[in-house]
C-alpha cells in the first residue's frame, strides 16, 4: 500500500473516532440530565408529601382546638349560669350537667368544687364521685395554675392522672364567679384516649398512626412501626396547649403505608428510565446523522422544521383568536363574541321589516346542581344547553354564553308574537331533562326579552334591559318569560335608590324597633313581644317593611338590618328586666343571611352576655324556606343556637313547604300559624280545619303555637277551642313603642274587656 492510501485510512479512522466520542458525550449528557431531573422530581415529590402532611397536621390541630374551644365555651357558659342563678332546686344543675355529659361522651364527670376544692355537687357517667381525688389526685393541679385561675384566668388544666380503671384523664377547672363573688370551680373530667379518638377527623382516621404524650408519658396510641421492629419514625407533630401554660399535649403521627403509597407517584423513576432510553436513542440518531452526507438533505430537513414551526404558530394564533371571542367550555361565543355579533346585526338591521329581539336565558336550579353534584356535572349540563336550544332555534339564530348559567339568544322574526312563541318553546324544551352520565337532571329556565330599538339602541342597553326583564320573570315564579317595559326600568331604578337609602338610613339612625304583644290564650296575659322594624324616611313618609326588607334581602343589606334589630331589642329587654312584673320573652325575625353566618351563634352569645339576658327569653323566628336552604349547615347552626338556650320558632307556617318532616328534624319549639289562615277563620271551614290540624299536630309534637293576625273575639274563641297556645294581633294591640311595653309589664291585666267578651260567648275564661 502506498503512503497516500495509508494517510487516507488514518483520516477516516480519526473522523470515526470523533463521531463516536461526540455520540458518547451526547449519551453522557442525556443520562446526566435525566439524573438531575430525577433528583429534582424526587425532591419535589418529597416536598409535596411534606407539605401535605404539614397541612394535615395543621388541619388536625385546628379541628381539635376548635372542638376543645367549643367544649370550654360550653363549660364557661355553664359556670356563668351557676354564678348568676346558683342552684335553685338543683334541677338546673342536673339538667345542664347531664346534657353536657350526653353531648360529649368522653367526659367522665362534671362537679362543682368550693374554693377549697371540696366537692359540693357532682354528675358522673358511671358511679357517684364524692371525693376530690376521684376528680384529680392531690398535686395533679400545679399551684401556679390554680393561682392563675383565681386571678381571673378563664381555664385551668390539671396534670394527666389515672382514673380508677387506669385510663389517663385530665380535669378542666373553670372559675364560678370572680372577685368577692368567686364561689368555687366547675370541674370537668375528660378521658384522654376517648376524647382524642372522638376528635380525630374522620377523613384522616384510616390514614394516620397517632400517639399522644403528656409530660413525656404516653397517653394515647402506640409507636409507629415500620414492620421490622425499627424505632418509630413520626412524620409530623404538633402541641395542643389548652390553658396556655406552656405544658400542652404532644401529638405525633405517621401516615399509613397506604396513604404513603398514594402520595408516591413513581414519576421520578419513570423519568429516569425514559431519559436513559431517550439518551440512547438520541446518541444513536446523532451518530447516524453525523454519518449522513449531503448538505441538501440537511437544508431540506431544516426547511421542513421551519415550515412546521410556522404552521404551529399560525394554529396557535387561530386558537387564541377563537378563545378571545368564544367560550372555552361550550365553544359558543362568549361575552366579547356576543357584543361583536350584536353590533353587526344592529348596524345591518337599520329600518328592516323584521323584529330583532334579544332573549336573556338563565337556568333556575343550576346552583343546586353545582352544590349537590359538583361543578364537573354542572359544566357538562352547560354544554348540553346549546345543543338543546338547536332543536327549537333556526339555523340563522344566534346563541352565546353570557357567563355562569346565563345564555343570550338573538333572533329575528316577522313579529313579536313569533318571538314570544319561541320563548315558550324554549322553556318547554327544558322539561324533558338532561341525561348526564348516570344522572338525569331536571332544570327549568327563566327568560327576559328585550326588543330593538324600543328596549335599547346599543348592545349594552339591550343586555341590561333583557336582564331586568329576566329579574321580573324570576320574581314571578320562574319557568316563564317576561318582556322588558319602561315600567321595569323605573322599578329597577327604584330598587337601586331604595338600596342606597337603606344604607343612608342605617347611618342616620332612621330605623326604629316597635313591639307587638303576644298573649297567653289561657289567661289573656302578656307573655311575649315580637320585635318589628319600622322606617320613617328622611322625607317624612313611612316605608312599608315588606318593601324595604325585600330590597335588603336582594342587595345583601339584610344582615346589617338584622344585627341592628337584635341589638336594639335586647337593649330594650334588658331595660324591661329592671321593672317589677313578669318579663315577657322576645321574638326576633332572623334572615337566611344571618343563619348562614359562621359566627352568628357566637355573636348572639356575646349580645346575651352583654345585656345579661337569659337565652330562654330570646325566640328566633325563621321561615320554612330557611330551614331547607343548605339543610345540613342550617341544621348545625340551629342546634348550636338551641344548645345555647334560645328557642327556635317557625314563622308563617303553612305558606311555604309546610312539611312536618322538617319540624321533627330541627330543634323547633314554637310554630306560628300564618295570618292567612286566621283572617277568615270565623266563617271559612277550610281555614278552620287547617288551623285545628296545625294546633293538634304541634301539640302532639310537644310544640307551642302562636296565631298571627287575630282581630276578633270569634277568632279568639275558636283558637282557644283548638288548644292554640298564644296569639297576637290588633284585637289585643297594634305594634307599640318600648315605653308602652314597659307600661303593659307593670299592668298585668290589660285585656279585661276581651276576657269578659270571651267569657260571655264561651264560658271558658
Amino acid at each position: 500500500m502506498s503512503f497516500g492510501g495509508l494517510f487516507m485510512t488514518g483520516v477516516r479512522r480519526t473522523a470515526s473516532q470523533r463521531r463516536m466520542l461526540l455520540a458518547a458525550a451526547l449519551l453522557l449528557a442525556g443520562i446526566s440530565g435525566s439524573m438531575v431531573l430525577y433528583q429534582g422530581l424526587q425532591q419535589a415529590e418529597q416536598q409535596a408529601q411534606a407539605r401535605y402532611i404539614e397541612n394535615m397536621a395543621r388541619y388536625m390541630k385546628a379541628d381539635m382546638l376548635g372542638n376543645l374551644q367549643e367544649q370550654i365555651n360550653a363549660l364557661q357558659r355553664m359556670s356563668v349560669r351557676l354564678a348568676h342563678y346558683g342552684f335553685e332546686g338543683d334541677s338546673g344543675w342536673r339538667v345542664n350537667a347531664d346534657l353536657y355529659l350526653s353531648h360529649y361522651s368522653y367526659y367522665e364527670a362534671l362537679a362543682v368544687l368550693d374554693r377549697d376544692l371540696r366537692v359540693s355537687r357532682v354528675r358522673n357517667r358511671h358511679q357517684p364521685l364524692v371525693q376530690r381525688d376521684a376528680l384529680f389526685p392531690v398535686g395533679a393541679i400545679p399551684t401556679g395554675t390554680l393561682d392563675a385561675v383565681n386571678r381571673g384566668a378563664r381555664l385551668g388544666v390539671t396534670q394527666p392522672f389515672q382514673l380508677s380503671d387506669q385510663r389517663p384523664a385530665v380535669t378542666f377547672l373553670t372559675p364560678i364567679g370572680d372577685g368577692q363573688a368567686h364561689f368555687g370551680y366547675l370541674a370537668a373530667v375528660l378521658v384522654i384516649p376517648e376524647a382524642v379518638d372522638a376528635m380525630i377527623p374522620a377523613m384522616f382516621r384510616d390514614e394516620i398512626v397517632l400517639r399522644v404524650e403528656g409530660r413525656g408519658e404516653p397517653l394515647f396510641g402506640s409507636a409507629a412501626s415500620s414492620g421490622d421492629g425499627a424505632q418509630p419514625s413520626w412524620d409530623a407533630s404538633f402541641t395542643v396547649d389548652v390553658d396556655g401554660d406552656g405544658e400542652g399535649f404532644l401529638f405525633n403521627f405517621a401516615v399509613s403505608d397506604a396513604l404513603r403509597s398514594q402520595l408516591t407517584t413513581g414519576l421520578p423513576e419513570v423519568v429516569l428510565g425514559s431519559g436513559i432510553v431517550v439518551s440512547l436513542l438520541l446518541a444513536a440518531i446523532a451518530l447516524l446523522g453525523m454519518n449522513a452526507v449531503g448538505q441538501a438533505r440537511v437544508l431540506t430537513a431544516s426547511n421542513r422544521r421551519l415550515e412546521q414551526e410556522v404552521g404551529e404558530r399560525q394554529a396557535a394564533e387561530r386558537e387564541l383568536a377563537f378563545l378571545v371571542h368564544n367560550d372555552a367550555l361550550t365553544g359558543i361565543p362568549n361575552r366579547a363574541g356576543i357584543t361583536l355579533y350584536l353590533e353587526d346585526v344592529i348596524r345591518d338591521q337599520g329600518g328592516g321589516e323584521t323584529q330583532l329581539a334579544l332573549l336573556f336565558l338563565d337556568l333556575d336550579q343550576f346552583k343546586d346542581i353545582n352544590d349537590s353534584l359538583g361543578h364537573q356535572l354542572g359544566d357538562e349540563l352547560l354544554c348540553e344547553v346549546p345543543q338543546r336550544l338547536k332543536g327549537v332555534l333556526k339555523e340563522r339564530d344566534f346563541v352565546g354564553r353570557h357567563g355562569g348559567d346565563e345564555f343570550l339568544i338573538a333572533v329575528e322574526r316577522d313579529n313579536r308574537q313569533q318571538v314570544e312563541q319561541l320563548a315558550g318553546n324554549i322553556l318547554r324544551s327544558m322539561d324533558s331533562g338532561f341525561a348526564i352520565g348516570e344522572h338525569r337532571l331536571f332544570v327549568s329556565a327563566s327568560i327576559g326579552i328585550a326588543y330593538y330599538p324600543e328596549s335599547g339602541h346599543t348592545v349594552s342597553e339591550l343586555i341590561q334591559n333583557a336582564d331586568t326583564a329576566l329579574f321580573k320573570a324570576k320574581n314571578a315564579g320562574r319557568n316563564q318569560f317576561a318582556v322588558f317595559t319602561r315600567e321595569m326600568f323605573a322599578q329597577a331604578q327604584h330598587r337601586l335608590n331604595l338600596s342606597r337609602d337603606i344604607r343612608h338610613a342605617l347611618e342616620r339612625e332612621e330605623f326604629r324597633v316597635v313591639y307587638q304583644p303576644i298573649i297567653n290564650l289561657r289567661n289573656l296575659s302578656l307573655c311575649g313581644v315580637e320585635a318589628l322594624l319600622r322606617w320613617q324616611h328622611e322625607k317624612g313618609y313611612m316605608v312599608p317593611p315588606q318593601e324595604f326588607i325585600r330590597v335588603a334581602e336582594e342587595t345583601g343589606i339584610i344582615g346589617r338590618l338584622g344585627a341592628f334589630v337584635l341589638d336594639q331589642a335586647l337593649a330594650d329587654l334588658a331595660a324591661w328586666s329592671k321593672l317589677p312584673g313578669k318579663l315577657p320573652w322576645l321574638a326576633v325575625n332572623v334572615s337566611g343571611a344571618q343563619i348562614q353566618e359562621h359566627s352568628f351563634a357566637e355573636q348572639l352569645s356575646v349580645l346575651l352576655h352583654q345585656y345579661r339576658i337569659d337565652p330562654q327569653l330570646l325566640h328566633l323566628e325563621i321561615t320554612e324556606e330557611i330551614l331547607i336552604e343548605n339543610l345540613m349547615r342550617n341544621r348545625r347552626m340551629l342546634h348550636r343556637l338551641d344548645e345555647i338556650g334560645m328557642r327556635i320558632v317557625v314563622d308563617d307556617f303553612g305558606v311555604g313547604y309546610s312539611s312536618l318532616s322538617y319540624l321533627k328534624n330541627f330543634p323547633i319549639s314554637v310554630v306560628k300559624i300564618d295570618r292567612g289562615f286566621i283572617r277568615d277563620l270565623s266563617f271559612d271551614p277550610e281555614d278552620q280545619a287547617i288551623t285545628r290540624t296545625i294546633c293538634s299536630l304541634a301539640s302532639d309534637l310537644g310544640m307551642l303555637t302562636v296565631a298571627e293576625g287575630v282581630e276578633s273575639v270569634d277568632q279568639l274563641h275558636l283558637l282557644r277551642n283548638y288548644r292554640c297556645s298564644f296569639a297576637q294581633g290588633f284585637l289585643f294591640s297594634r305594634p307599640v313603642e318600648a315605653d308602652s311595653v314597659a307600661a303593659m309589664i307593670g299592668e298585668p291585666r290589660q285585656w279585661r274587656e276581651i276576657a269578659e267578651a270571651v267569657e260571655a260567648g264561651s264560658g271558658l275564661v
